[in-house]
């Protein structure tokens, strides 16, 4: 069926978007329920995922931009910026550190997409963007309360 509001999220975007956000919330939650070995390994899985995730919605911006042949070079400096700020984020020692600076980078990101979708996006990206950045800053959270209690 044909929706007539293009700003309606399509079932799979939707389910596969909430499915990208389950590691972060077994992450999280393994890092505060778990202890020891658990809390590290959840810790570090955390920090990849995170990092693969952030470069991931760069990508999405990169995609877009490059859809055009002519494009502003703020385009494309934009859309690398996420898999750089990523990548800093994993070199950081201080994986406490690492996390605020992945959150960092989210809400960053997620505000950039909310306010200044990237031209030519889905018209129903922004609304998803919003809810997943939620999920995901709020997932951040969780885990920097883990951290900041053990």
């Amino acid at each position: 069926m044909i929706q007539s509001d293009n700003r309606i999220i399509p079932s799979p975007a939707r389910l596969l978007g909430y499915a990208g956000v389950l590691p972060f919330a077994a992450f999280a939650l393994a890092h505060f329920f778990g202890g020891g070995e658990v809390s590290e390994h959840a810790l570090r899985a955390f920090l990849v995922y995170s990092a693969l995730i952030l470069s991931f919605l760069g990508g999405i911006r990169w995609g877009v931009a490059t859809r055009f042949d002519r494009l502003p070079a703020s385009a494309l400096i934009n859309s690398v910026l996420p898999s750089l700020w990523a990548f800093a984020c994993l070199l950081w020692p201080d994986p406490d550190l690492a996390v605020w600076g992945l959150l960092f980078g989210f809400v960053v990101l997620g505000l950039a997409d909310w306010l200044l979708p990237a031209a030519g996006s889905a018209t129903w990206m922004t609304d998803l963007r919003a809810r997943l950045s939620f999920a995901v800053v709020t997932c951040h959270a969780v885990l920097i309360t883990s951290l900041i209690a053990s």
